[in-house]
């Protein structure tokens, strides 16, 4: 054998091994990447089964009185909520199609056409987060779901929204959710909420947005006529800012805790400073006799009052970002009013979803930022997990919230679980890797699921009830 025959059979034996190795490798990554899976751990399992017993503070819902509902319909046992209505008045409808409900109300009419509506959604988050709920609550894998079960399914929905007792089944004991922060927007005005458990939020996108009596379309978010009901006229501008003073004022005496504003559907969440003179310009004239930059500076300027008495009245604002008008709702466009009002403490909704990085360094910079992740995991499960992992490095866990942001019982309870399987497989991660005590991640699950919104909030600590031993129901009407 000469040389050259040597280094031929050198080379195929080098390459025979490596290609060995290189399977071997695979095969013992393929095995290692298994047991990666967190959830098979029994880490995971405790954490959830902790962060599961944990009663829960949600900081926002919406959730209206039990006869308010949306989404019953006509069907041939009656007027009621069923299966069709508990996704078409879920967010599954916001990225997917499904089958109207047909003209007869019959269940055999419109199941043979809607199931095959959930073929491209299995994966999607809109979908996923209402498993549980069918899963827990009637022991039915929607997944695989047949015929026949999904036909009983829809007949027991029908049955349990026959009165309120199943509202309150689901959200304090099976969901374990002792308060529940509502925005009233059936009854802005009035502030009234049904539940014992619900607590009011003054929602004050309507007060930003009027420039003229003509743009509330409904008169129960006019300050208007909250004014003409208390014999006031408005008929200026610093009318119109002391009216919105008094509304804030109202909310705050009826149990509120915190404004809201979900103004990122309309408009763009940059707000500039300007003078009174400035908005002026657009006050008290229909919309359309203005121009579109005088109305922004009015709504800017209003808004910019709100932040003031948000401190002055120690009412926490709430502000949706992200996911609306996506070109205008990143968090980012938000700092400039967050700096130059640090007695205001500001909340940013949703995590500023697909901004939550940004949303973090907000966060880390301005020590009056709390980050909410309502909705998020409902969102994507995978951006809220890697938020929440991201967050809890660049910033206190003492100022990161949750809620469920649903509308009926089924949702908030599969937004519920949703989140608290979300934030548990984030913590366990971190446990696993090392980079996290057990005992602390317990710690920190506590905190985002109920002792920030005590601390942020603290006239909550007055409406606890569940460590009283006490077991909510309807008031008896």
């Amino acid at each position: 054998m000469n040389a050259s025959e040597n280094q031929s059979l050198g080379i195929g034996r080098t390459r025979t091994l490596l290609w060995t190795w290189g399977w071997l490798w695979l095969g013992l990554w393929t095995v290692f990447s298994a047991e990666l899976d967190v959830k098979k751990t029994s880490t995971f399992k405790r954490i959830r089964a902790s962060l599961k017993a944990v009663p829960a503070i949600d900081t926002h819902d919406h959730l209206p009185p039990f006869d308010q509902i949306q989404g019953r319909m006509e069907t041939d046992r009656g007027f009621g909520m069923n299966l069709s209505t508990l996704w078409r008045s879920s967010y599954y409808i916001w990225h997917n199609s499904l089958a109207p409900w047909p003209k007869s109300g019959r269940f055999d009419e419109w199941w043979p056409v809607a199931k095959k509506d959930f073929d491209n959604a299995r994966a999607s988050s809109f979908y996923r987060y209402q498993l549980a709920a069918f899963t827990d609550l009637y022991g039915v894998d929607f997944d695989t779901i047949t015929d026949e079960q999904a036909r009983s399914l829809n007949t027991r929905i029908f049955d349990h929204y026959k009165n309120s007792n199943w509202i309150y089944e689901v959200v304090t004991e099976r969901a374990n959710i002792e308060l529940m922060l509502m925005d009233p927007y059936w009854d802005r005005s009035g502030m009234e909420v049904e539940y014992p458990f619900a607590v009011p939020v003054v929602n004050v996108t309507a007060l930003i947005r009027g420039v003229h009596p003509s743009d509330f379309n409904n008169p129960k978010d006019s300050p208007f006529m909250f004014a003409s009901k208390n014999q006031r006229r408005i008929e200026s501008l610093d009318d119109y800012v002391a009216e919105i003073e008094r509304i804030l004022e109202f909310g705050k005496s009826k149990g509120a805790v915190c404004l809201k504003t979900t103004t990122a559907y309309e408009r763009t969440l940059e707000f500039s400073k300007v003078s009174k003179e400035q908005a002026a310009k657009a006050w008290g004239r229909p919309r359309a006799q203005s121009v579109p930059e005088d109305v922004k500076a009015f709504q800017d300027y209003v808004l910019w009052q709100i932040v003031a008495l948000s401190a002055k009245l120690e009412l926490p604002f709430q502000i949706h970002t992200g996911h609306a008008r996506i070109q205008g709702s990143n968090p980012m466009l938000l700092v400039d009013m967050i700096a130059a009002n640090p007695d205001t403490k500001f909340i940013l909704f949703h995590g500023g979803y697909p901004w939550i990085g940004e949303t973090g360094a907000i966060a880390t910079r301005h020590r009056n930022v709390w980050v909410d992740s309502v909705w998020l995991p409902t969102i994507s499960y995978t951006m809220g997990k890697r938020a929440y992992q991201e967050w809890l490095e660049v910033m206190g866990s003492n100022r990161i919230l949750w809620g469920a942001d649903a509308h009926h019982a089924e949702g908030i309870y599969g937004a519920t679980e949703y989140t608290r399987r979300c934030l548990s497989e984030a913590l366990a991660e971190k446990v696993e890797r090392g980079e996290l005590r057990e005992e602390h991640a317990l710690r920190i699950g506590r905190q985002i699921l109920r002792e920030n919104a005590l601390e942020l909030f603290p006239r909550l600590k007055d409406r606890l009830w569940k460590q009283t031993g006490q077991r909510m129901r309807p008031v008896a009407k």
